[in-house]
Protein backbone atom coordinates (compact mmCIF):
# COMPACT_ATOMS: atom_id res chain seq x y z
CA UNK A 1 0.00 0.00 0.00
CA UNK A 2 1.23 3.50 -0.76
CA UNK A 3 0.35 6.20 0.91
CA UNK A 4 0.84 9.74 0.03
CA UNK A 5 1.46 12.71 2.68
CA UNK A 6 0.48 16.19 1.87
CA UNK A 7 0.75 19.58 4.15
CA UNK A 8 -1.74 21.97 4.06
CA UNK A 9 -0.28 25.96 4.65
CA UNK A 10 -0.46 29.51 3.67
CA UNK A 11 3.23 29.57 4.10
CA UNK A 12 2.81 32.13 6.90
CA UNK A 13 4.55 29.66 9.20
CA UNK A 14 7.60 27.89 9.08
CA UNK A 15 8.00 23.87 9.28
CA UNK A 16 9.64 21.34 8.54
CA UNK A 17 8.35 17.68 9.21
CA UNK A 18 10.66 14.27 9.03
CA UNK A 19 8.43 13.20 5.86
CA UNK A 20 8.43 12.52 2.39
CA UNK A 21 5.35 14.99 1.79
CA UNK A 22 3.91 18.06 -0.83
CA UNK A 23 2.74 21.29 -0.05
CA UNK A 24 -0.99 22.21 -0.53
CA UNK A 25 -0.62 26.11 -0.77
CA UNK A 26 -3.84 27.80 0.34
CA UNK A 27 -2.97 31.51 -0.90
CA UNK A 28 -5.98 33.74 -0.20
CA UNK A 29 -6.83 32.23 3.62
CA UNK A 30 -10.23 30.37 2.20
CA UNK A 31 -10.10 27.75 4.85
CA UNK A 32 -13.26 25.97 3.51
CA UNK A 33 -12.60 26.58 0.08
CA UNK A 34 -8.65 25.34 0.16
CA UNK A 35 -9.80 22.65 1.76
CA UNK A 36 -12.12 21.05 -0.49
CA UNK A 37 -9.80 21.88 -3.07
CA UNK A 38 -6.97 19.65 -1.01
CA UNK A 39 -9.44 17.17 -0.85
CA UNK A 40 -10.12 16.90 -4.69
CA UNK A 41 -6.06 17.37 -4.88
CA UNK A 42 -5.68 13.93 -3.04
CA UNK A 43 -8.19 11.67 -4.24
CA UNK A 44 -5.96 9.87 -6.79
CA UNK A 45 -4.11 8.54 -3.38
CA UNK A 46 -4.38 7.04 0.15
CA UNK A 47 -3.26 10.04 1.15
CA UNK A 48 -2.64 11.59 5.28
CA UNK A 49 -3.47 15.18 4.81
CA UNK A 50 -1.70 17.01 7.48
CA UNK A 51 -1.91 20.97 8.73
CA UNK A 52 1.88 23.01 9.22
CA UNK A 53 1.74 23.61 12.79
CA UNK A 54 1.93 20.57 14.50
CA UNK A 55 4.84 17.88 15.90
CA UNK A 56 4.99 14.79 14.51
CA UNK A 57 5.78 11.70 16.76
CA UNK A 58 8.61 9.39 17.31
CA UNK A 59 8.51 7.13 14.36
CA UNK A 60 5.31 9.12 12.67
CA UNK A 61 5.29 6.95 9.25
CA UNK A 62 5.59 3.73 10.85
CA UNK A 63 3.18 4.45 13.86
CA UNK A 64 0.48 6.06 11.34
CA UNK A 65 1.02 3.02 8.39
CA UNK A 66 0.54 0.21 11.54
CA UNK A 67 -2.74 1.86 11.99
CA UNK A 68 -3.68 2.79 8.61
CA UNK A 69 -2.95 -1.09 7.70
CA UNK A 70 -5.42 -2.08 10.06
CA UNK A 71 -8.15 -0.03 8.41
CA UNK A 72 -7.92 0.62 4.92
CA UNK A 73 -10.63 1.95 3.94
CA UNK A 74 -11.76 3.93 6.37
CA UNK A 75 -11.47 7.97 6.75
CA UNK A 76 -8.91 7.97 10.50
CA UNK A 77 -8.88 11.34 12.40
CA UNK A 78 -5.44 11.11 14.20
CA UNK A 79 -6.29 14.28 16.13
CA UNK A 80 -9.50 14.61 17.78
CA UNK A 81 -10.91 16.13 20.81
CA UNK A 82 -7.38 17.48 22.45
CA UNK A 83 -8.62 18.00 26.13
CA UNK A 84 -11.48 14.56 25.98
CA UNK A 85 -10.22 11.22 27.39
CA UNK A 86 -11.58 8.65 25.16
CA UNK A 87 -10.61 5.29 23.60
CA UNK A 88 -10.46 4.80 19.61
CA UNK A 89 -13.55 4.63 18.43
CA UNK A 90 -16.09 4.81 15.26
CA UNK A 91 -18.08 8.85 15.00
CA UNK A 92 -20.21 10.42 13.34
CA UNK A 93 -19.28 13.85 14.62
CA UNK A 94 -15.95 15.15 12.47
CA UNK A 95 -13.90 17.31 15.03
CA UNK A 96 -10.35 18.88 13.51
CA UNK A 97 -8.46 18.23 10.78
CA UNK A 98 -4.73 18.55 12.07
CA UNK A 99 -4.09 14.75 10.57
CA UNK A 100 -6.12 12.82 8.64
CA UNK A 101 -5.64 9.24 6.88
CA UNK A 102 -8.39 9.71 3.38
CA UNK A 103 -8.80 6.62 1.62
CA UNK A 104 -9.12 7.38 -2.38
CA UNK A 105 -12.00 5.20 -2.58
CA UNK A 106 -13.66 7.90 -0.31
CA UNK A 107 -11.85 11.47 -0.88
CA UNK A 108 -13.50 12.48 -4.13
CA UNK A 109 -17.26 11.66 -2.95
CA UNK A 110 -16.69 13.53 0.27
CA UNK A 111 -15.34 16.48 -1.53
CA UNK A 112 -18.45 16.08 -3.85
CA UNK A 113 -20.28 16.52 -1.18
CA UNK A 114 -19.02 19.42 0.34
CA UNK A 115 -19.42 21.23 -2.21
CA UNK A 116 -22.83 21.04 -2.22
CA UNK A 117 -23.22 21.62 1.21
CA UNK A 118 -20.64 25.02 1.12
CA UNK A 119 -22.91 26.61 -1.96
CA UNK A 120 -26.14 25.58 0.67
CA UNK A 121 -23.84 26.91 3.34
CA UNK A 122 -21.90 29.78 1.68
CA UNK A 123 -20.70 31.33 5.46
CA UNK A 124 -20.11 28.30 6.72
CA UNK A 125 -16.38 29.13 8.19
CA UNK A 126 -15.86 25.79 9.24
CA UNK A 127 -15.24 22.77 7.21
CA UNK A 128 -15.17 20.38 10.05
CA UNK A 129 -18.82 21.60 9.70
CA UNK A 130 -19.78 20.75 6.16
CA UNK A 131 -17.52 17.43 6.66
CA UNK A 132 -19.16 16.13 9.48
CA UNK A 133 -23.00 17.39 7.38
CA UNK A 134 -21.23 15.48 4.53
CA UNK A 135 -20.52 12.20 5.85
CA UNK A 136 -23.41 11.75 7.61
CA UNK A 137 -25.44 12.60 4.39
CA UNK A 138 -22.86 9.36 2.73
CA UNK A 139 -23.28 7.31 5.34
CA UNK A 140 -19.77 7.06 6.27
CA UNK A 141 -18.38 6.92 9.58
CA UNK A 142 -15.10 7.42 10.45
CA UNK A 143 -12.83 6.32 12.86
CA UNK A 144 -10.91 8.33 15.62
CA UNK A 145 -7.78 7.09 16.63
CA UNK A 146 -6.58 7.31 20.13
CA UNK A 147 -3.48 8.09 21.57
CA UNK A 148 -2.54 11.22 19.22
CA UNK A 149 0.30 10.58 16.49
CA UNK A 150 1.01 14.50 15.86
CA UNK A 151 0.72 17.26 19.20
CA UNK A 152 -1.28 20.46 17.91
CA UNK A 153 0.92 23.38 18.74
CA UNK A 154 -0.86 25.64 20.37
CA UNK A 155 -0.41 28.96 18.82
CA UNK A 156 -2.99 31.08 16.33
CA UNK A 157 -4.45 29.66 13.43
CA UNK A 158 -3.70 31.30 10.36
CA UNK A 159 -5.79 28.85 8.25
CA UNK A 160 -8.58 30.29 10.35
CA UNK A 161 -8.37 33.82 10.91
CA UNK A 162 -6.12 33.87 13.46
CA UNK A 163 -8.45 31.66 16.04
CA UNK A 164 -7.10 31.49 19.44
CA UNK A 165 -8.68 27.98 20.81
CA UNK A 166 -6.98 25.27 23.50
CA UNK A 167 -5.90 23.29 21.35
CA UNK A 168 -3.08 21.30 23.00
CA UNK A 169 -3.40 17.61 24.24
CA UNK A 170 -2.13 15.68 27.29
CA UNK A 171 -2.94 12.31 25.13
CA UNK A 172 -0.45 12.51 22.79
CA UNK A 173 1.58 9.41 21.83
CA UNK A 174 5.24 10.81 22.79
CA UNK A 175 4.11 11.79 26.44
CA UNK A 176 2.30 8.93 27.33
CA UNK A 177 5.63 6.91 25.97
CA UNK A 178 7.77 9.00 28.28
CA UNK A 179 5.88 8.19 31.08
CA UNK A 180 5.77 4.90 30.92
CA UNK A 181 2.00 4.52 31.03
CA UNK A 182 -0.50 2.98 29.37
CA UNK A 183 -2.88 4.94 27.49
CA UNK A 184 -5.78 3.78 29.11
CA UNK A 185 -4.46 4.41 32.82
CA UNK A 186 -3.94 8.07 31.37
CA UNK A 187 -6.85 9.41 33.00
CA UNK A 188 -6.02 8.69 36.26
CA UNK A 189 -5.51 11.58 38.68
CA UNK A 190 -2.42 11.30 39.17
CA UNK A 191 -1.17 10.28 35.34
CA UNK A 192 -3.27 13.46 34.25
CA UNK A 193 -1.20 15.74 36.23
CA UNK A 194 2.03 14.67 35.24
CA UNK A 195 0.25 14.80 31.50
CA UNK A 196 -1.05 18.85 32.34
CA UNK A 197 3.26 19.34 33.65
CA UNK A 198 4.36 18.36 29.89
CA UNK A 199 0.79 20.45 27.74
CA UNK A 200 2.52 23.39 30.16
CA UNK A 201 6.07 22.77 29.53
CA UNK A 202 5.45 22.69 25.39
CA UNK A 203 2.58 25.30 25.29
CA UNK A 204 5.31 28.04 26.74
CA UNK A 205 7.93 26.54 24.28
CA UNK A 206 5.44 26.61 21.34
CA UNK A 207 4.41 30.30 22.17
CA UNK A 208 7.95 31.22 22.15
CA UNK A 209 8.09 29.87 18.23
CA UNK A 210 5.16 31.49 17.32
CA UNK A 211 6.85 34.64 18.10
CA UNK A 212 9.82 33.71 16.32
CA UNK A 213 8.12 31.69 13.37
CA UNK A 214 4.89 33.89 12.45
CA UNK A 215 5.03 37.17 9.96
CA UNK A 216 4.51 40.33 11.82
CA UNK A 217 0.88 40.97 10.86
CA UNK A 218 0.06 37.51 12.10
CA UNK A 219 1.36 38.17 15.66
Amino acid sequence: MNIQYFVRTTEDREFDYDLDYEILVDTEHKAVDSFIEALYYISDFDAVLLEDDLVLCKNFKEEIEKVIMQYPDKIINFFSGPRKYYSTHFSDFFDYNQCTYYPKAITKKLADEMTILHSKYPKARSYNFLETKALVNLGISHLVYRPTLVQHKDVKSILNDGAELKRITPYFKDYIDELGIAYEDAFKLENKKRLDEMVEKDTIKFEKEMRGDIKDEFI
